[in-house]
């Protein structure tokens, strides 16, 4: 397949406005425009992700994230190819099957030096198969924060219909038509990268040299964050989800199901005081709408928040970021 089979990525660099957006897109826009009013600065979310996306006919889709490694996100695409190829059932059941011997071959091959049964795995990050690019990305995380903390949900936040995979099929397309305000935060995220001093140099100058590389912002579904508030003010996260009612679920189920099954697993199963003053956290967590709950524990008071974190994807004239050369040795 030669290069030119491949277009790139036009308009990678610009944003293009419209104030005719559809209802809901208004919606979100003019929810985002009151965040950005109260929650006026913005930090580093946490570290990134990683996962696969697929370019068809110059068009880059999603194929899978949440993976916290470049390797781990090999062997994800591995899978995807797997599935494409016939070779092993769909969780998901959208996975498209491929007919052509010459394209099946190459992917079941591509799979195995991503994913071997035996030996090393190859750290090659772009495959060329058929008339598809398939590409394993990189996506940052933000967090919108005012002085009483760190951006809630907002009122037109929705679950995703898969928790599995929610952002499956989801474009990587910076000229779609944005909001004044969505226009806005991807002007401020254009050169977000680390805070200067909080991480090595190598990972600086790599921030860096994605901004040149990638100045395009394409912004992706959010993801949820329950976060502790401890008592000297920190937030320390504890579990999250797709979507904001998922997150809340989770807290829930982290003191019914997952504290009991560490504390055996350690050898010291809860006493049943234990399991019922656990068990009075999960039911007024669920009584509660949220976006925070006060619980007491164990006769002593704490409070959990559920925090909206912003995911986005740097683009170039080449289409989306690749891992960073540190990425592997820092999340690994």
């Amino acid at each position: 397949m030669s290069v030119e089979a491949f277009p790139l990525m036009h308009g990678y660099d610009t944003i293009n406005v419209s104030t005719d957006l559809e209802p809901m897109a208004a919606m979100r826009d003019a929810d985002l425009g009151e965040r950005i009013r109260s929650y006026p600065k913005m930090l580093p979310g946490g570290s990134p992700d990683f996962g696969s996306a697929e370019q068809v006919n110059g068009a880059w889709t999603i194929l899978c994230t949440g993976a916290g490694d470049p390797l781990s996100a090999r062997v994800d695409l591995a899978a995807t190819l797997r599935q494409a190829a016939g070779a092993a059932a769909s969780d998901s059941g959208d996975a498209r099957r491929e007919t052509d011997p010459e394209t099946v071959r190459a992917m079941l091959a591509a799979a195995a030096r991503l994913d071997p049964e035996e030996g090393e795995p190859l750290a090659k990050d772009e495959w060329e198969i058929g008339a598809r690019r398939y590409r394993v990305i990189r996506m940052e995380k933000f967090v919108l924060i005012n002085s009483s903390g760190m951006e809630p949900p907002r009122s037109s936040d929705a679950e995703p219909p898969d928790e599995s995979s929610p952002r499956r099929g989801h474009p990587i397309d910076p000229g779609a038509p944005a909001g004044f305000w969505e226009a806005q935060l991807r002007l401020n995220l254009a050169d977000f990268g680390p805070i200067p001093g909080t991480v090595p140099e190598q990972v600086e100058a790599e921030a860096r040299h994605a901004c040149r590389t990638h100045p395009g912002v394409v912004m992706l579904p959010p993801t949820y964050s329950i976060v502790e508030v401890t008592a000297e003010g920190g937030w320390e996260p504890l579990t999250g989800g797709h979507g904001p009612d998922r997150a809340k679920e989770r807290l829930s189920g982290h003191f019914t199901q997952l504290l009991p099954m560490l504390r055996e697993f350690q050898g010291d199963p809860p006493t049943p005081a234990e399991l019922a003053d656990w068990a009075s956290a999960a039911a007024e967590i669920d009584a509660a709408p949220g976006p925070e709950w006060n619980v007491t524990i164990g006769g002593e008071p704490r409070r959990f928040r559920v925090v909206r974190i912003g995911r986005m994807v740097r683009v170039g004239p080449d289409g989306p970021e690749s891992p960073r050369p540190s990425d592997q040795e820092r999340y690994g």
